[in-house]
């Protein structure tokens, strides 16, 4: 008996039909190592074990689209690109396969005889494939839902693997589906193009292996002076959920349309340069260092590369003093040098910033603060942008990011959304104050450069509320409870007691030895193993083991005034006994 699927939020129903077996046979067969975008895309899969590691794109289908012209156009898809026949091994070591040949399995369902429209359709699409199996390195990376009637295709949604593409090689499939499907006299193989295996094996070769030992560079300069958290928040006690703010707004597109006519940069530097402003003043950060999003995507061979070549980049954009006409300058001057060093080996920086974190006793989010989707987006119907300026609330997967901007488009409607994975320190109306303060300055830049002074004044955003437990050490925002928190948790039963500052030295604790605690070097061992889900502390700076801690500040010269007994590593010096 069929499955029958019921969408009462539509007034549609599905029914389930014998699935469609799509027969392909491409070029050539072969093993090798893994792009440096695959490794990033696989570590990050490792770290969030509940991510989904699919990308969802809706088919652009013409009327009367027969079901044959899709199939075939698949199957002259998965000829043409080595990734979308690709599986995945992960390791030891990482590898990824090329299947010469293979079948791809199409559900398929009956969208009955009533009334529909192709958008519900597709959503419920989406939904049904998000009730398979969740994904694996070692399963097919596509898989496709069609709605049909009779010999037509009414509508239809695939979902490609995080490993398989970044959203511009999906971009790649989807213009390429979308001319094919259409063209029947057009599918053909074609020309051989750059593959997934050719990828990988250029890496290893100069002059790519230079460019990346160089950005791993300027990831270490980087990663030994950026804050842990561009933002840092207390938190309000209430559950850490991931949500979304996006703003859709007319008026912005409209007034980044004169203001990038009057500066001569594109918009989502403008953009960019807005998001520095806003979070400069909210943040209390003349220099912002943040990541954002590389597409790696410079040269003739990538145009049309169906591959996950995106990784994220540090950029840096200084505010100090200047007119809004310069943060964009400075703001494009950032894009580009973090496009030129957005290829690396996510091994070797881990290892990097394994060593940064040790030394100043802090854990890095790497998760992106900036990700312009603008570039090659290639919705044909972009979604219909209300008159006046709305916002709308999306759930999001889990994220340690406690900021990221996405900007999806910037032409008719400015559309930026905003996201958390920390509501319990970023709530909803701070969401909301961010982003609308972000639209008033851009409204305000288009008439007039806006000095610093200005810009203040117009976003009406003030300096994040701290009280007298927050301190500013190495760069990064901390509350001393948080530590003092942090050293009850790990070191009890042992007493341990830190003090924002002693001698002019910054939290310096002082802790009882114990069988776990005989020297800094273990001691700063189990407060970093402590620090994961602690966004708003930091180590001690130098850790003093005594008999017993010390209960009162007046104690702290007759204690540092012992002789020292040994040295800690790195940061984490001095134990007087």
């Amino acid at each position: 008996m069929p499955n029958v699927f019921t969408a009462l939020t539509h007034e549609l129903t599905l029914t389930e039909c014998e699935p469609i077996v799509v027969p392909f046979q491409g070029d050539r067969a072969g093993d090798g190592p893994l792009t440096l975008g695959q490794l990033n895309i696989l570590r990050w899969l490792d770290g969030f074990p509940d991510a989904h590691g699919w990308m969802r794109w809706a088919l652009e289908l013409p009327e009367g689209t027969e079901l044959d012209d899709v199939t075939e156009t698949f199957a002259v898809l998965l000829a043409r690109h080595e990734g979308l026949r690709s599986t995945y091994a992960t390791g030891p070591p990482p590898a990824q396969r090329v299947a010469a040949a293979g079948e791809l399995i199409i559900h398929r369902f009956d969208a009955g005889a009533g009334p529909v429209e192709s958008a519900a359709l597709a959503a419920e699409l989406g939904t049904l494939l998000d009730t398979r199996p969740p994904y694996s390195p070692k399963t097919h990376p596509l898989r496709v839902a069609l709605a049909t009637r009779g010999g037509k295709v009414l509508a239809g949604v695939m979902d490609l693997s995080h490993l398989t593409a970044d959203f511009l090689g999906l971009a790649v499939f989807g213009r390429e589906f979308a001319h094919l499907v259409r063209h029947p006299a057009e599918r053909e193989i074609g020309q051989a193009r750059h593959q997934p295996l050719d990828q990988a094996w250029a890496e290893r070769r100069p002059p790519l292996a230079r460019r990346t030992a160089s950005a791993l560079a300027l990831w270490e300069s980087v990663l030994n002076r950026a804050p842990h958290h561009l933002y840092t928040a207390a938190s309000t006690g209430s559950p850490r959920d991931s949500v979304a703010a996006e703003l859709c707004s007319q008026a912005a597109a409209t007034a980044l349309a004169e203001t990038e006519a009057r500066v001569g940069f594109g918009r989502p530097a403008i953009v960019l340069a807005a998001i520095c402003a806003v979070l400069s003043q909210r943040t209390g950060h003349s220099a912002g260092d943040f990541l954002t999003l590389s597409s790696n995507r410079y040269d003739s061979r990538s145009a049309d590369y169906l591959g996950t070549l995106v990784q994220s980049a540090p950029m840096r954009v200084d505010l100090e003093s200047m007119s809004f006409d310069r943060c964009v300058h400075q703001a494009w001057l950032a894009t580009v040098k973090a496009g030129k060093h957005g290829i690396y080996d996510v091994e070797k920086r881990s290892q990097i910033a394994g060593r940064a974190e040790h030394r100043r006793g802090v854990r890095f989010c790497f998760e992106p603060l900036f990700n312009n989707l603008v570039v090659g987006r290639l919705d044909s119907q972009p979604p219909e942008a209300p008159a006046e300026t709305a916002l709308t609330w999306t759930p999001m997967v889990e994220t340690d990011v406690m900021l990221r901007f996405d900007l999806f488009a910037a032409e008719e409607t400015l559309r930026l959304r905003l996201w958390t994975g920390h509501l319990d320190r970023v709530p909803r109306d701070e969401l909301e104050r961010i982003l609308l303060a972000i639209e008033r300055l851009l409204l305000s830049a288009a008439s007039e450069d806006l000095s610093r002074p200005r810009m203040d004044e117009v976003t009406g955003l003030g300096p994040l509320p701290r009280d007298g437990d927050w301190l500013l050490v190495d760069s990064c925002w901390i509350q001393v409870g948080e530590v003092q928190r942090l050293l009850d948790e790990v070191l009890t039963p042992l007493p341990a007691r830190v003090f924002p500052e002693v001698r002019g030295e910054p939290l310096v604790a002082f802790l009882a030895r114990g069988p776990r605690v005989r020297s800094a070097e273990e001691a700063h061992a189990l407060c970093m193993e402590g620090l994961r889900r602690r966004p708003t502390a930091m180590t001690p700076r130098r850790y003093v083991l005594c008999d017993h801690a010390p209960d009162d500040v007046s104690d702290l010269d007759a204690w540092l005034d012992r002789p020292v007994v040994a040295e800690g590593a790195g940061r984490t010096t001095g134990q007087p006994g």
